[in-house]
């Protein structure tokens, strides 16, 4: 894992890390994958991305409510 080794491992920071790093299908462990599955739900970074389809969407929503035409 990259800079995780830079982290030391008591800090909560390397448990995130080390959940959006890991390799689930790695783990044999049945709990052991499913705890981290979890987190790493837990930690992804959330799609801030939007299509050019929903930008429209967006704005022409927004010029109906706020009655900018």
């Amino acid at each position: 894992m990259y800079k995780l080794s830079s982290v030391p491992e008591s800090e909560p920071l390397f448990t995130i890390l080390k959940s959006r790093a890991i390799n689930l299908g790695e783990i044999k462990d049945k709990e052991e994958r499913k705890y981290w599955r979890k987190l790493k739900n837990a930690n992804k970074i959330p799609d801030l991305y939007l299509s050019n389809e929903e930008i429209m969407n967006n704005l022409i929503k927004i010029v109906k409510e706020k009655k900018i035409w």
